[in-house]
């Protein structure tokens, strides 16, 4: 018999695979960014890189995050847990909304409108579209549908079997609060340094586990399951991010790809390592194939949550 736990893990599942981030939803993740412009603001010392930024990054960071898991378990106590623990998780998950992201671009390209495939690339990559060529949009693309898979998908899920909604919760408050002030530029290095350690911790093990499934739904896809696993183990620490490699390695040997290498982020050109060893001539295909082997591995990671969530109950 399916846990409680087992059970909301699987209702959010599908309600985000049935919904996705419906237009106009009051999505928690807006809250907390509202709250992170608003703790910035009143906590933010004048000097960006003294010691007192750090110790304002620390609370920012432990006020959301501890305020988030708190709300968590606050709104639990109230009448239809049930429900309210598949709807707080259903916010933690954003496998659809990646899927649709991802084909879009796809479509875009498939059209002959390279214009709007880079505009509709911004809801996916956080770099500047309109330096890319078609082959540079396919390969953000790929890249960003593999990263996003272990922060939008695999770790919420394995978040939520070990602790439920709260947990689930609150991995997404460090998320969020990475993707806003986890940067390393002079405003945030110090502000952010909580936030982004606290974002290499939880999602660390999302990360490793990656790997793996990604070569199983490899071969549920019939893409190359031997390469995902040589060139993710090969390649995972060809990031800055002790994490966002992993799954971007695994997911460019699957698909024989190269990626990674010169960029623009900000205006600014970044060459970063490379991963992989195929072609750097993406295409259109490649975003759809990849698209393909995130519904795989998200399955089978809805399937470890579940198992992991059951193993909880029998103890």
């Amino acid at each position: 018999m399916m846990s409680a736990r087992a059970l909301g893990i699987a209702s959010a599942y599908g309600l985000d695979h049935l919904l996705g981030d419906p237009e106009g939803y009051p999505h928690p993740v807006r809250l907390m960014g509202r709250c992170i412009d608003l703790l910035e603001e009143k906590l933010s010392p004048e000097d960006p890189g003294g010691a007192a930024a750090l110790r304002a990054g620390c609370v920012l960071a432990g006020t959301l995050v501890g305020g988030t898991w708190l709300s968590a378990r606050l709104l639990l106590l109230l009448p239809g847990k049930a429900l309210l623990e598949a709807l707080l998780l259903y916010t933690c998950i954003a496998r659809k909304d990646l899927e649709k992201s991802a084909l879009r671009v796809a479509e875009d390209l498939e059209a002959g409108d390279t214009a709007t495939a880079r505009k509709d690339l911004a809801a996916l990559a956080g770099r500047d579209p309109e330096r890319l060529d078609e082959a540079g949009i396919c390969r953000a693309a790929v890249e960003s549908v593999a990263e996003n898979f272990t922060d939008g998908v695999l770790a919420p899920l394995l978040w939520a079997a070990v602790g439920g909604a709260p947990a689930a919760m609150a991995f997404k408050a460090v998320s969020t609060l990475d993707s806003m002030v986890g940067h390393r530029d002079e405003r945030y290095l110090r502000l952010g340094w909580c936030s982004a350690r606290l974002d290499d911790i939880a999602v660390f093990p999302a990360a490793r586990l990656s790997i793996p499934l990604a070569a199983a739904a490899a071969r549920m896809c019939g893409c190359d399951a031997r390469s995902a696993i040589w060139v993710g183990l090969r390649d995972r620490k060809n990031h800055a991010s002790p994490n966002s490699a992993h799954a971007e390695a695994a997911f460019a040997g699957a698909l024989g790809l190269r990626l990674g290498g010169p960029d623009f982020y900000a205006g600014e050109r970044r060459v970063l390592p490379e991963i992989g060893e195929g072609t750097r001539m993406a295409g259109s295909g490649h975003i759809r194939q990849a698209v393909r082997l995130l519904d795989a591995a998200s399955l089978l990671g809805l399937v470890l949550a579940l198992a992991l969530s059951g193993r909880r109950r029998k103890r």
